[in-house]
C-alpha cells in the first residue's frame, strides 16, 4: 500500500562547511604565494597574511553562499567570486594589526585610490583566481534554493 512508505526526510544541518573549506583554501593559497614567490618575507608577515586570507576566504564564501542559495549559476558565481574576492582581499583585512582598527572604527570608509592601485598590480591575480575557485566551490556545495 502507499501508506507504508516512509516519508522523505530532509537533510538537517545548515551546510556552512563551504565557509571553512574556502577559508582554509585562501589561507593555504596565501601561504604558497608567500613561501614560493616572496621567500624573503618574515615569518610574522606570512602568519599575518595567512590570517587575513583566512578571513577574506570566509567572507567571500559567506557572501557567495547567499547568491548560490538564490540559484545563481556557475558562471555568475565565478564572476561574483572574482569581484567579491578581489574587493575583500584588497583592503578589508590587511593584517592582524588592522583587525582591532576595524573593530573599533566608527566611520568605515572605502579607500578607492588604494583599491585602484591594487587592481593594476600583479598582486590581484591570486585573489582573483581564489575568488573564481571559491565561486565554483560554493556553488557545488550549496543547494540551488527551493525548487518549484
Amino acid at each position: 500500500m502507499g501508506s507504508d512508505k516512509k516519508p522523505d526526510k530532509k537533510k538537517s544541518g545548515g551546510g556552512g562547511g563551504y565557509k571553512w573549506g574556502s577559508a582554509v583554501i585562501w589561507a593555504v593559497g596565501q601561504w604558497a604565494v608567500n613561501w614560493f614567490l616572496t621567500p624573503e618575507t618574515h615569518l610574522w608577515s606570512i602568519v599575518s597574511a595567512c590570517f587575513s586570507a583566512f578571513f577574506a576566504g570566509w567572507t567571500t564564501s559567506a557572501l557567495l553562499g547567499r547568491f548560490a542559495k538564490w540559484g545563481a549559476n556557475a558562471w555568475v558565481m565565478m564572476v561574483l567570486g572574482v569581484l567579491i574576492g578581489v574587493a575583500v582581499f584588497s583592503g578589508a583585512f590587511s593584517g592582524i594589526a588592522t583587525a582591532y582598527d576595524w573593530w573599533t572604527a566608527k566611520n568605515v570608509k572605502v579607500d578607492w585610490e588604494k583599491l585602484l592601485a591594487f587592481l593594476i598590480t600583479w598582486a590581484v591575480l591570486p585573489p582573483a583566481a581564489l575568488g573564481l575557485l571559491t565561486g565554483l566551490y560554493v556553488r557545488a556545495r550549496t543547494p540551488a534554493g527551493a525548487k518549484k
